[in-house]
C-alpha cells in the first residue's frame, strides 16, 4: 500500500511539473545570440546576432562583428539579414524557429599592423540558412552563410563563408 501511494505521489509530482501545451507551444518575437564557432577558425571571428520578428513568416537581423588575424590586422563591422522561415519545413513552428533562408550584408573595417597596407573597408553580400531551435528560451541555431566581397582590401583576403553554431537566448 505505501509503495503505491508512493509511486502515485511521483507520477502525480511528475504530470503537474511538466509544462503545458501552451507553454511548449510559445511563440517568439526577440533573440540575440553569438556564435563562438568563429573562434575555432583561423582567421578567429566572433559575431552577436539580434533577431525581430516582423510577421508570421519573416525576421531581421542585426549582427556586429570582429575579426582578427594573428594580430596583423583586425576587423569590426555591422551586418544584418531579412529571414524567411520556411513554412514547408517548419515542423508546426513558428517563427523565431525552425528552418529560415535570406539575404545578408555586412560592412568590415580593418585595421592592419603591417606597414604596407593601410586601413580600409569592405563590403560583401550573399546569403544564409539556419535552422533555429528553442528550449525554453535558450537558442541553438546552427547557421551556413555564403557571400561575395563587393569591395575589398588588396593582400587581405577572408571567406564570405561562415558555419557557425549561435547560441543564445529568446524571449517575447
Amino acid at each position: 500500500m505505501k509503495f503505491k501511494l508512493f509511486v502515485m505521489l511521483i507520477i502525480a509530482t511528475l504530470a503537474l511539473s511538466l509544462p503545458s501545451k501552451s507553454v511548449n507551444a510559445q511563440s517568439y518575437n526577440n533573440a540575440i545570440s553569438g556564435n563562438l564557432l568563429g573562434l575555432a577558425y583561423y582567421y578567429q571571428e566572433f559575431d552577436v546576432t539580434y533577431e525581430n520578428r516582423v510577421s508570421a513568416r519573416n525576421s531581421f537581423t542585426i549582427k556586429g562583428y570582429f575579426f582578427s588575424g594573428f594580430g596583423y590586422y583586425d576587423a569590426y563591422g555591422i551586418g544584418g539579414s531579412y529571414r524567411w522561415y520556411l513554412k514547408l519545413i517548419q515542423d508546426n513552428k513558428s517563427p523565431l524557429e525552425g528552418l529560415s533562408v535570406g539575404p545578408m550584408g555586412m560592412v568590415l573595417f580593418w585595421g592592419s599592423k603591417w606597414s604596407g597596407y593601410k586601413s580600409s573597408a569592405t563590403f560583401a553580400v550573399g546569403g544564409e540558412a539556419a535552422y533555429k531551435w528553442v528550449f525554453d528560451g535558450f537558442v541553438v541555431e546552427p547557421i551556413l552563410t555564403l557571400g561575395l566581397n563587393l569591395m575589398g582590401i588588396e593582400g587581405i583576403t577572408y571567406p564570405v563563408f561562415g558555419l557557425g553554431c549561435n547560441l543564445g537566448y529568446a524571449w517575447n
